[in-house]
């Protein structure tokens, strides 16, 4: 944490640590600092503290627990996608997943390609090429290159909504990605056609084509949804 000068106060604080949940220093539902924590580093009364903490609460960033302290906020998404079996899995709440980021990440690639500067770009790249490098390899699920090329993507938008509520989504993302990406196990082919996809999303926003960078997002998206069964499209 940075100090900050003492002129409008909670206005700083909320800036500063609104700044550090975006860097990633908290996780969902980590405990940020109490209040006479901050006052202390901060070197200010716990008054323009309370203010910041009460304006990260109403943007929707943490939640106050009663008795316990302030925790940064998740959107409730229903049960934890964890099992790999169809017969364990609850199917509904990973294509209500797929349907939530369908409405996201097409617009997320839509903007990308309209706001993205050339750092946004190579973290992008960087991410496709960890992908094509996973895909080579049959015995790695890939979880997190897949995460990091649509949070790359997601980040460009520079729409501090879209990329919050993507980091809500982490935790379920990524077992969802889990479950998803372990069905290509030893299917080079279905891995090589991912990757193609990925690397079709890429070009238009390397392009700067919004248009068909939302048309590549959503076929995408619209076909892992038909892989897993979702009958609703």
């Amino acid at each position: 944490m940075e100090q900050i000068k003492k002129t409008k106060l909670s206005e700083q604080i909320y800036d500063n640590l609104l700044s550090q949940i975006k860097a990633g220093a908290y996780q969902i539902d980590d405990k940020l600092p109490s209040e006479n924590e901050l006052a202390h580093f901060y070197k200010v009364s716990r008054v323009p503290v309370r203010e910041a903490l009460s304006k990260l609460i109403s943007m929707g960033y943490v939640e106050s627990r009663q008795g316990k302290g302030t925790y940064l906020k998740a959107i409730s998404v229903g049960k934890s996608v964890k099992a790999y079996n169809y017969g364990d899995f609850d199917k509904k709440d990973l294509f209500d997943l797929l349907e939530m980021r369908t409405v996201l990440e097409v617009q997320s690639a839509y903007y990308s390609a309209i706001r993205r500067d050339d750092s946004d770009l190579e973290k992008i790249k960087v991410a496709l090429d960890h992908f094509r490098k996973i895909t080579t390899n049959q015995r790695v699920i890939g979880i997190e290159a897949d995460y990091d090329f649509h949070k790359a993507i997601v980040n460009s938008t520079k729409n501090d909504y879209m990329i919050q509520t993507f980091n809500n989504l982490q935790q379920v993302h990524r077992n969802a990605l889990e479950y998803s990406l372990k069905l290509n196990l030893g299917k080079p082919t279905k891995r090589e056609q991912v990757y193609e996809e990925h690397a079709r999303i890429y070009e238009t926003i390397k392009n700067k084509d919004p248009d068909k960078a939302k048309v590549m997002m959503e076929n995408h998206l619209m076909n892992m949804r038909r892989k897993l069964g979702d009958d609703r499209i």
